[in-house]
């Protein structure tokens, strides 16, 4: 996979973060591998390198990557993944020297639930930052955009929330081929 240049630093500095410290449950799954948060990973950098996001909001977006699917129990719906991910999240930066934020947790815990919910919880935390909404859409929309690996009708680019993944449709079906090839 090629990545852009604008976000290799990032990218290879999370990318080895994921491979050697973060410990998935479901080892035999087929959707849900460290390569898809690979991907989600670059996905996030692309739309927060659009955004304009500043560090601190493009590693909350990275560090939801990484940990996101980390403790799914399959590869269907799994409704409650997001919540154990979010508090293998917790566990780990209070263990380890990772920043813990909040906004990151709430991604994560939401990720696997309607959008509404999360967003009503987000912005209820804290109604003057609306940056967290922000970026749980940005990475709802990262993730969304691997969504190729389900086959090649696996993303609708109607569901998509942000222009910045919109714009991102072709390269991520690129990168899909790219990595099945």
């Amino acid at each position: 996979m090629i990545i852009p240049e604008q976000v290799k630093g990032d990218y290879e500095k999370w990318n080895s973060f994921l491979e050697n410290e973060v410990d998935f449950w479901l080892k035999t799954s087929e959707k849900h591998t460290k390569e898809h948060c690979s991907r989600v990973l670059l996905f996030c950098l692309l739309i927060a390198d659009k955004r304009r996001l500043s560090q601190k909001e493009t590693d909350i977006l990275c560090m939801a990557a990484v940990f996101h699917d980390s403790r799914r129990q399959d590869d269907w719906y799994d409704v409650g993944h997001g919540q154990r991910a979010a508090d293998y999240y917790r566990e780990y930066c209070t263990t380890h020297e990772l920043a813990f934020e909040q906004v990151c947790y709430d991604i994560m815990y939401y990720h696997d639930r309607d959008d509404q919910i999360g967003i009503d919880a987000i912005a209820g935390r804290n109604p003057k930052e609306q940056n967290g909404v922000l970026l749980y859409q940005s990475f709802k929309d990262a993730d969304a955009l691997d969504r190729f690996r389900l086959g090649p009708d696996g993303l609708d680019i109607k569901y998509l929330r942000t222009d910045e993944a919109r714009s991102l449709y072709s390269y991520a079906k690129m990168v899909w081929l790219q990595y099945y090839a």
